[in-house]
């Protein structure tokens, strides 16, 4: 019992205290944090290896681009924990800037993006405009940077589409790159290989992308200091330099043999050592050692080898964690190593040397504890798998002593969990007297943790299938309970990971012992609900974690419908089947009988596909593949005219494919040529004039799109001020953007996309592409603002894109439509992912019990839109994937997920007082917004729309942050900056 008291209140109440067992002092400092990256994308097949990882002393942080996760992790070397993470998609590169105030990011994404060690936010974007020095071949993903103490930057800057990079010298002033190729053309002559720069970042060495051997040293203006230098015929697929450019090490494999070979600073011969399989490599930062991870399998040791001389002095274990080791990459003055692990971050203890044998003890595959989860009081028994554990063993559930331990066997390890504050996963590590050590990631979970819920918004009705993923679930069904919305679910089953792995993707390499729970919904009512799950181990609440939708219904309408437009005025939807456009009213739920036909009656060769709506509502543009026509027709009567276009000389089978209408009466036609080619098609971009009687069709007469060929992707805004172009297979995959207010020109840009799938927003700030194997988010003035995040609990392996990707009205959200797998097989659904445009990462997954009807690409459908809120999805779907079956399947949003889309204007003085309007997606009543955390004047206009006058700002970049009375927030970094 505790009695508090203040003057002449008192307030006595039962406090509960647990007592933590103490940090054990002298074990090794070596820990693991998870990321959640992947090893495909730390180390993307064909490229040499990245900077990916940067420590800052003076803050003691180490921050680790994740790519696949769209992110920069920040931890603390103190703790070996998350303190922060910053919104950067394709983040690929990390490094500080010699005066340590900031940390420079490189991307894929035509982005470098500058954090503030300070502060821990974006403080300046960058868009990388590239360098062609070939027709039609564009290096512009800034992928690697490394900080030169001249205050520029050398630049990897990588092709879109292939591993080819070039090395190029950057300057943040001028956002200029320079290319350094013709510096050393023979060294440069297949791209280029590793870099490494030295700690005063005075110098950077460069090799050879080849089995040339070729070595060179630059200096902080970019001029080649020492080199080029051979080493022989051989491949250098790792580099490291010393504080002060005396010291140089590279990794030559020459006939299947490796050595780490030490060079001076003229790259003479300085050393050599006989190395196995190297994963990284590092120098100490006083120069004294250089560290060494290597040995493919066991052992897994980071060798310490002398700094100037390559002695070997000792050994340290590395973190060897589902077969995959850690590749170093930093170190502080303690000589803690900082390293990619597998799927996490590695911190490795290299401060005590020694010798290690050559059995080594190691934990058996995920889960390598059992049970695996267990109360935050303590005392769960627990036993340990594994191989060649000592007679002795000290383990830790965290940082805290486990009670009890004792070795069984060889084979096993018992021990008693000790009690922990803190709820979900810690690893488990095992410490042995040979020196040895042994980590299991997130082996052990106190209580429940939810990592994901897929799909996260469904019916209202129930009876749902809904999967969570993540620890502490237990594996017996009957023992847990789930409630959604204070509704019991139907428990279905618990699996573990090896369980779930196939139906992931996940290979043996995956550390982690997670847990899936799959249920049925309860019935709920529409909105954001409570997800509450308690096991034996004791319970979690993941709040508004999933959401039941206002509706979803599926209206059945036989047809072979390719493409569907929505009309806001009329409350219609359009759905060009083969001889004629469906109608649906959206307030009465019936289709038009017959629909809207061609004029006279559809011709026996009819084949519509593409459709668009004059920006007026006037006239209903439909392309007609099959009989090489556009219609115009009146929606409201039917009635309409017929525009012969015919084909495409030299293409057996071309037509008219896609249609976007503008505000100027012009309407921008899309041919494709499929078959019967006789050369490029350089006409296949169209352009009608609505204003002659009868209107009239003629090639694209502008210049900048006249020596274009392929077939070409169209898509306008919602006013028509603007259309998009994407071609499908084109040199240089280019892009065009029309603009109402220069009609006589196009913009271009080389973007190396070959697109088969665009959507515009309709305020026309952002599009999305489906493009080289992925999405593509790009702004207005072609600059690739995201790709998606790639968890690997979100993955569907043999899931289908669907023609029609869509965008927010805002450009704040981009919706992706799908299949879960090849069309028209049994059990196979449709789907919809809704993502952040500005970080790729998934707010909302949508399964129908329907499938989508799709086709090969945007050119053959587009089988979903939205409404003018992205609240309504309006998909073209099927029971079984035939035409017989098919019908529209309107979903209906109970809530938006919140997101910015543009701030107007985006700068304004510092002293406050500027009237900014936000463009975004679900915003509630009563919302507020912060600018550089500090709360802005807010008046909503509509869900889509607020208006905010600004507060006094320091000068610069500030973070927006809006947040709904719901709680749900959204930020953007560097979002308005303060003059």
């Amino acid at each position: 019992m505790a009695e508090g008291t203040s003057g002449s209140v008192s307030h006595p109440a039962s406090l509960e205290l647990t007592v933590q067992t103490g940090l054990v002092a002298n074990l090794p400092r070596t820990s693991y944090a998870r990321t959640d990256s992947t090893p495909a994308m730390d180390n993307p097949a064909g490229e040499p290896r990245h900077r990916r990882i940067v420590y800052d002393p003076a803050h003691q942080l180490v921050f680790v681009a994740n790519r696949a996760m769209n992110r920069v992790e920040i931890f603390s070397t103190t703790s070996a924990t998350r303190v922060a993470q910053v919104s950067i998609p394709g983040a690929s590169s990390a490094d500080l800037s010699s005066d340590g105030t900031t940390v420079w990011i490189g991307t894929v994404t035509e982005q470098v993006a500058a954090i503030d060690t300070s502060s821990l936010q974006i403080k300046a974007r960058y868009e990388i405009t590239g360098l062609q020095p070939l027709p039609n071949t564009l290096f512009d993903r800034p992928e690697e940077l490394l900080v030169l103490s001249s205050g520029k930057l050398m630049m990897r800057l990588r092709r879109s589409q292939t591993g080819e990079s070039l090395l190029a010298l950057w300057n943040p002033s001028s956002n200029t790159p320079t290319n350094l190729t013709s510096t050393e053309p023979q060294l440069f002559q297949n791209g280029l290989g590793a870099m490494a720069r030295t700690g005063n970042q005075s110098k950077v060495l460069v090799a050879a992308n080849d089995a040339s051997g070729e070595l060179a040293i630059y200096d902080s203006n970019g001029n080649v200091f020492a080199g080029p230098h051979g080493l022989g015929t051989g491949t250098i697929p790792l580099v490291a330099a010393n504080p002060d450019g005396t010291r140089y090490a590279a990794v030559f494999v020459a006939n299947g043999n490796s050595q780490v070979l030490l060079l001076d600073g003229s790259l003479n011969p300085a050393g050599i050592y006989p190395a196995s399989a190297v994963n990284g490599m590092i120098f100490s930062r006083d120069g004294q050692f250089l560290y060494v991870s290597e040995n493919a399998g066991a052992p897994p040791v980071i060798t310490v080898l002398g700094g100037h001389s390559l002695t070997t002095l000792g050994h340290v274990p590395d973190l060897w964690l589902a077969g995959r080791r850690t590749e170093i990459k930093d170190v502080d003055a303690t000589e803690l190593l900082f390293g990619i692990a597998n799927r996490g971050l590695g911190f490795i203890d290299a401060a005590s040397l020694g010798s290690l044998p050559g059995t080594v003890p190691i934990f058996a595959s995920p889960p390598s504890s059992q049970p695996s989860e267990g109360p935050n009081a303590g005392g769960t028994t627990t036993v340990l798998a594994g191989q060649n554990f000592e007679a002795t063993a000290q383990i830790l559930f965290g940082t805290q002593s486990a009670a009890n331990a004792s070795v069984a066997s060889n084979t096993q390890i018992n021990a008693t969990s000790p009690p922990n504050a803190a709820s979900g996963p810690v690893n488990i590590t095992a410490y042995f007297p040979s020196g040895w050590l042994t980590l299991a990631p997130d082996a052990f979970s106190y209580g429940p943790q939810v990592l994901q819920i897929l799909p996260n918004a469904e019916t209202p009705a129930g009876g749902d299938t809904v999967q969570i993923y993540g620890y502490g679930f237990g594996s017996d069904p009957a023992k847990l309970t789930v409630t959604i919305g204070g509704a019991t679910a139907t428990i279905q089953k618990a699996e573990g990971v090896t369980a779930i792995e196939s139906s992931l993707g996940l290979d043996a390499t995956y550390p982690f012992p997670i847990e899936r729970i799959t249920l049925q919904t309860p019935t709920g009512a529409a909105g954001k609900a409570d997800l509450v799950i308690t096991s034996p181990a004791g319970s979690i609440t993941a709040p508004k974690a999933f959401q039941y939708l206002q509706s979803e219904n599926f209206y059945p309408k036989p047809a072979f419908d390719r493409f569907v437009i929505y009309d806001q005025s009329r409350q219609w939807l359009y759905l060009s089947d083969i001889d004629h456009v469906d109608v649906f009213e959206l307030m009465t739920k019936f289709f038009h009988q017959p629909g809207i036909e061609p004029p006279g009656g559809p011709p026996p060769t009819a084949g519509l596909r593409g459709l668009a709506l004059t920006p007026d509502g006037t006239r209903l543009v439909s392309a007609d593949f099959g009989s090489q026509s556009i219609y115009l027709f009146d929606p409201d009567n039917g009635s309409g005219t017929t525009i012969p276009v015919g084909g495409i000389a030299g293409f057996a089978n071309s037509s008219p494919a896609r249609v976007a209408a503008t505000s100027t009466q012009n309407v921008f036609v899309g041919l494709s040529a499929e078959s019967g080619s006789s050369g490029s098609c350089t006409s296949c971009l169209g352009q009608l004039n609505l204003m002659t009687s009868p209107p009239t069709i003629q090639p694209a007469a502008q210049p900048e799109v006249t020596s274009l060929t392929g077939a070409p992707l169209v898509q306008s805004n919602g006013n028509g001020n603007q259309v998009f172009v994407a071609f499908v297979t084109s040199p240089g995959g280019p892009l065009a953007l029309w603009n109402a207010s220069t009609p006589n020109q196009f913009s271009t840009f080389t973007a190396n996309d070959s697109a088969s799938d665009l959507g515009a927003a309709a305020d026309g700030t952002m599009f999305a592409l489906q493009a080289n194997g992925t999405t593509e988010i790009r702004r207005a003035d072609f600059s690739l603002a995201a790709v998606p995040a790639n968890p690997e609990l979100t993955q569907i392996p043999a899931r289908v894109p669907v023609p029609g990707v869509t965008l927010h009205p805002s450009g704040a959200l981009v919706y992706q439509p799908f299949l879960t797998g090849p069309a028209g097989n049994a059990g196979v659904k449709g789907g919809v992912d809704i993502l952040d445009a500005h970080a790729g990462i998934l707010r909302l997954r949508i399964l129908f019990p329907q499938q989508f009807m799709t086709d090969v690409d945007g050119l053959h459908g587009g089988f979903l839109t939205i409404d003018e809120n992205g609240q309504r999805l309006f998909a073209i779907t099927s029971k079984d994937g035939t035409g017989q079956n098919a019908g529209i399947t309107i979903v209906t949003l109970a809530a938006v997920p919140l997101g910015i889309g543009t701030l107007t204007p985006a700068n304004g003085v510092a002293a406050g007082g500027t009237t900014l309007t936000i463009r975004g997606s679900g915003f509630q009543n009563g919302a507020t917004v912060t600018i550089g955390g500090k709360a802005a004047t807010v008046t909503i206009k509509d869900m889509n729309t607020l208006t905010v006058i600004t507060p006094a700002l320091p000068a610069g970049a500030q973070r927006v942050t809006i947040t709904n009375p719901d709680g749900e927030a959204i930020t953007l970094d560097a979002a308005f900056v303060a003059n």
